[in-house]
């Protein structure tokens, strides 16, 4: 930790500026994280760029008005980004394919869009998306090639830094990091903290596949010691089980495919014993209040959701009203729906993907994500167990439809590792996996 910040102490002092004025005078940050940006950008640090936009985007979830600059100028961060690679296209000569299964979705959303209440906004959304996938990709790819051990360090150092502040949040300032009496760090909510959680647990270990001893034992003790903290303190069962989804499989699946394969079904079978039943065996272990049982059954509100959005989607069940339309949906119906025991949004990534781009949308969408991960498993043995945890978590939040979050910028930084097969510079060439 110490060594990180000894290496990276200007950069650190740039994103705390950036903090600083964002706060004082947050106008002065549209123009001042941009041209930070393209500062990076003509000294060749790529890596910190990527790491700047992964900061402002975890700023950005944050509900507090004092770090509201962040999600006003994420989404010039991003066309700046977008831009530096048209104009200096030359320097990605390696660039990411990841959107190409996922274009016929695109095509469908970009219609509904005109569909939608606010269609300019739509439209906007459903670009971002497509930008997140088509241009940021081919960054992570560019660094991998060229600064492996590093850039995968660098983002690793900077969640960390992320989860500790939280921790010194709670003795400065215990308000900002707890919402309805569960911690919620610097993120918007637990639920935040649950699904970066998890998507980190899965980064950090596929990164440690590529480099084995990219971590000193002390340094990995502080990155998970830190990262496990924040899901306790948080009590987010989607992280804990989405975790044990993926180490569960990964074991099996690095034995065999087949194994896995067979693991899957036995699982598919048993799982409505297992469902009918969690209750009691959480409550033997005596964990009965820490993992909130009493709300398992209604998913903490999510039914009440699930339910009312399911019968919004019978009125547009083949094709949707475009990108944000759940957004807007649920804002428009908050005040009935608070009177029924629900707050926030749909809590569903499927059906927030069924409302917005109806049933051809979602089943588009699907046929990207599973080929995305499918080519991916023929690279590497984890690509299977990590698609198991990802749906599991995006069964209970709708953030793998959203771009300017701090989750899917980590999702496809996993799935760019995932299929990257070639060595990295400084890997040992018996860490790259071999199926």
């Amino acid at each position: 930790m110490k060594d990180f910040i000894k290496e990276n102490i200007q950069f650190i002092i740039m994103l705390l500026v950036w903090v600083a004025f964002g706060i004082i005078m947050k106008e002065t940050s549209y123009l001042l994280v941009p041209a930070g940006l393209i500062l990076l950008k003509s000294k060749g640090m790529y890596t910190e760029m990527i790491a700047a936009f992964f900061f402002i985007l975890f700023l950005s979830d944050n509900r507090h008005n004092e770090l509201l600059f962040a999600a006003k100028c994420k989404d010039l961060v991003l066309l700046t980004l977008v831009g530096l690679f048209i104009l200096d296209s030359k320097s990605f000569p390696n660039k990411s394919k990841l959107i190409i299964p996922f274009i016929p979705f695109f095509i469908v959303a970009f219609i509904m869009s005109t569909r939608n209440w606010n269609p300019v906004l739509s439209f906007q959304k459903c670009l971002s998306f497509s930008l997140m996938l088509g241009i940021i990709p081919s960054y992570f790819i560019r660094q991998l090639e060229t600064d492996g051990r590093r850039f995968l360090r660098m983002m690793i150092w900077t969640c960390t830094t992320m989860w500790l502040l939280g921790f010194v949040m709670m003795f400065l300032l215990n308000d900002w990091v707890y919402l309805a009496g569960r911690y919620n760090g610097l993120l918007g909510n637990p639920n935040g903290i649950g699904i970066l959680a998890t998507l980190f647990f899965i980064f950090i270990m596929l990164s440690e596949q590529k480099y084995p001893d990219l971590f000193s034992r002390n340094e990995r003790i502080l990155v998970y010691s830190s990262l496990i903290m924040s899901v306790l303190f948080a009590s987010s069962r989607n992280a804990i089980f989405s975790i044990m989804i993926f180490v569960f499989f990964g074991r099996f699946y690095k034995i065999s495919s087949w194994l896995g394969f067979m693991l899957v079904l036995v699982v598919a079978i048993l799982y409505q014993a297992i469902n009918e039943n969690l209750p009691l065996i959480i409550n033997s272990l005596g964990l009965g209040e820490y993992m909130r049982v009493e709300h398992l059954n209604d998913g903490s509100g999510r039914l009440i959701a699930w339910t009312y959005g399911w019968r919004e989607i019978q009125n547009n069940f083949m094709l949707g009203r475009g990108f944000a339309y759940e957004e807007m949906w649920f804002e428009a119906n908050k005040n009935w729906l608070n009177n029924l025991g629900h707050q926030g949004g749909i809590h569903n990534t499927y059906l927030a993907l069924w409302m917005n781009t109806g049933l051809v949308g979602l089943l588009l969408y699907l046929y990207g994500f599973f080929r995305t991960f499918f080519v991916a498993a023929q690279k590497n043995y984890y690509a299977v167990p990590t698609m198991f945890a990802i749906m599991f978590s995006m069964t209970f939040e709708a953030w793998f439809q959203a771009s300017l979050n701090p989750f899917t910028i980590i999702a496809l930084l996993i799935i760019t590792l995932l299929q990257y097969d070639q060595p990295l510079p400084g890997q040992k060439e018996s860490s790259v996996p071999v199926l």
